[in-house]
């Protein structure tokens, strides 16, 4: 189930190559659903630096690295979905030894750099590329110079266009992204929201809300990326 050689763990989550100097390579394996298949297809590999790790745990048959808060910006505009659909950074592993040997180097490493456990000053995992539009159920959204544009779709109604039509928010105006799958089971609408200064606390569902678009189940990992993208773009 799971086997180091040299810097590299082979698991049936994914591979984790450790260059033993500061960076580590994550591979993704198929999942068991369409989204979780399409989600580890789309991301492929990504590239984590050791600065971006708060620590690296072994139990009896896994491998944990644990991220700094506001190191992956997929992390962070997914409210922890992105974690419970393909446990990104959870590598299951039979030999607990060899487990060790890999989480003791990277540990040494954490210390040589002084990588400290507090939330990450900027984004240390680059988000996968995106486009600079999307199509959702009920409205379009685009980025274009400096400003995200919703346009919405005739069946809008008119509390989501209360704000105008189309309606755009100068990026410098956005103060957080979230990001949320079509849950089937549960019977919920996946969406992308944005928050300004101007969002209420108790804001409106997704499907009434100007500065949210309900997304298609087809491009759920489409919407995801767009969210992570626009994000590191506001926070840089």
């Amino acid at each position: 189930m799971g086997r180091v050689a040299g810097g590299e763990l082979k698991s049936t989550n994914g591979t984790v190559d450790w260059d033993g100097v500061g960076t580590l390579r994550v591979r993704y394996d198929d999942g068991p659903d369409n989204l979780t298949r399409s989600l580890r297809e789309r991301l492929g590999e990504r590239i984590v630096p050791v600065e971006a790790l708060k620590a690296v745990e072994v139990s009896e048959d896994s491998l944990n690295l644990v991220l700094r808060e506001r190191a992956d910006p997929l992390q962070s505009v997914s409210g922890g979905y992105f974690d419970a659909l393909i446990d990104p950074y959870t590598f299951p592993v039979t030999d607990r030894a060899l487990a060790e040997c890999l989480a003791a180097d990277i540990r040494l490493m954490l210390v040589r750099r002084h990588v400290p456990a507090t939330p990450a000053a900027r984004w240390l995992v680059a988000p996968p590329a995106a486009e600079d539009r999307i199509v959702g159920r009920d409205a379009k959204l685009s980025v274009a110079n400096g400003q995200l544009v919703f346009a919405y779709k005739r069946s809008a109604g008119r509390k989501k266009r209360a704000d105008g039509d189309p309606w755009s928010v100068p990026l410098a105006d956005i103060t957080d992204v979230e990001w949320a799958p079509n849950q089937r089971r549960l019977g919920t609408d996946g969406f992308l929201r944005i928050s300004t200064a101007r969002t209420p606390l108790e804001r409106p569902k997704p499907r009434h809300d100007p500065a949210a678009m309900i997304t298609e189940r087809r491009t759920d990992v489409d919407a995801l990326f767009f969210a992570a993208r626009l994000l590191t773009r506001i926070r840089p």
